[in-house]
């Protein structure tokens, strides 16, 4: 039971803080959503190119920050006649360039994996375009897109309207409902997923030993190219058995940094997300197993890649962190500008349910005075 108690506690201590970086990084996103519509995203994405994978990316970036809602935002993009590179653009920036991840990062590792995880989202990008470039199976595509329309509804559940602009959207009530209902959708996407991970990170860090790590992963004091390029290759493995999206896996790759993984490692765990279990599913539901397989297949290579190359290009930097905090560094129940931070971002969340609830009450009963 002792041991119970200090996985729990290992678990809630790390949640605390960065707790407030999940209010703010939620916050800005919903505000994003609401000036940039999904409907505006996926006009200009029909080409194959540079700039049009740019601009997926942008658009991912700005679109969500649920590994699960990207999968779907995805779906759309490529329905609506997008590239498929362009949608893969779409679905590494959707989950790897997202605003609260880098918080959480920071909070937890500081900023050096903040820099590293978005050098990672845009050489995975660049990666996944030219394996496309190398072999894109045809069949699959049209498979996949055929299936997919039928996957997709009409509206989706949390309905995204035409974007406002900014003033609009923050000199409104009604650009404060949206932002408040994006907000609550968000939360609601991700609570389980933020829970889990959290919880499986204090459980992992508690009960399993530091001799299964050094089995799994390869570890010296200066790492070789061969311990680098093992670890980038079986942390995607890790990733595919926890079945947690992107923000669920921020614990863990803190964890294995702490478990003496290798920086590149840890970048290619930040990634592989988009290979978990439950998202590969996802993706035989949405699209079939032809394309879910060449999808997964393909996104693990740019990870691994892309972590590598991470790796690599902060040792010429010089930039690679050497201080690994030990798991019990990253709890802080205390009064320090963690406790007010986390007290001012309750209270603000708190407003945002209300008006949330608020605005929802007036427009049912707008509908019944209407009927």
């Amino acid at each position: 039971m002792e041991s119970l108690g200090e996985a729990l506690y290992t678990g809630a201590g790390m949640l605390w803080k960065a707790l407030w970086a999940l209010a703010f990084g939620y916050l800005i996103s919903a505000g994003i959503q609401v000036i940039v519509s999904r409907a505006q995203m996926g006009r200009a994405l029909g080409e194959r190119g540079l700039k049009e994978g740019a601009m997926a990316g942008f658009f991912g970036f700005v679109s969500s920050s649920c590994s699960f809602a990207a999968l779907a935002a995805s779906r759309t993009v490529l329905v609506k006649g997008a590239h498929p590179s362009n949608s893969m653009a779409f679905l590494i920036a959707s989950t790897n360039l997202v605003i609260e991840l880098g918080i959480v990062l920071y909070v937890l590792l500081g900023w050096r994996f903040v820099l590293g995880n978005f050098a990672l989202g845009l050489l995975m990008m660049l990666y996944a375009y030219l394996l496309t470039r190398i072999w894109l199976p045809q069949d699959a595509v049209d498979e996949a897109r055929e299936q997919g329309e039928k996957a997709t509804q009409e509206e989706e559940e949390h309905g995204q309207q035409e974007g406002l602009h900014w003033r609009d959207a923050l000199g409104s009530s009604d650009g404060w409902r949206r932002i408040a209902r994006s907000f609550v959708m968000e939360w609601k996407m991700v609570w389980k997923e933020i829970l889990f991970g959290f919880t499986i990170a204090g459980f992992i860090s508690v009960y399993i030993p530091q001799s299964f790590w050094n089995a799994i992963f390869l570890s010296e004091g200066e790492p070789s190219f061969f311990v680098v390029l093992e670890n980038a290759l079986v942390a995607p493995v890790v990733a595919f058995f926890t079945f947690i999206g992107s923000m669920g896996n921020v614990p863990l790759a803190a964890m294995l940094w702490s478990k003496q993984t290798s920086f590149g490692g840890v970048m290619s765990f930040l990634g592989a997300d988009l290979v978990a279990a439950t998202v590969v599913w996802i993706h035989v539901k949405y699209y079939g197993w032809k394309f879910a397989l060449y999808l997964s297949g393909l996104l693990y290579v740019s990870m691994v890649a892309a972590g590598v190359s991470v790796h690599y290009l902060f040792a010429a930097m010089n930039l690679l962190p050497e201080k690994r905090p030990a798991v019990e560094e990253m709890i802080a129940f205390e009064i320090d500008y963690t406790f007010w931070l986390n007290l001012v971002f309750i209270l603000i969340s708190a407003s945002m349910v209300w008006l949330h609830t608020s605005g929802k009450q007036q427009n049912d009963a707008s509908a019944g005075h209407e009927n």
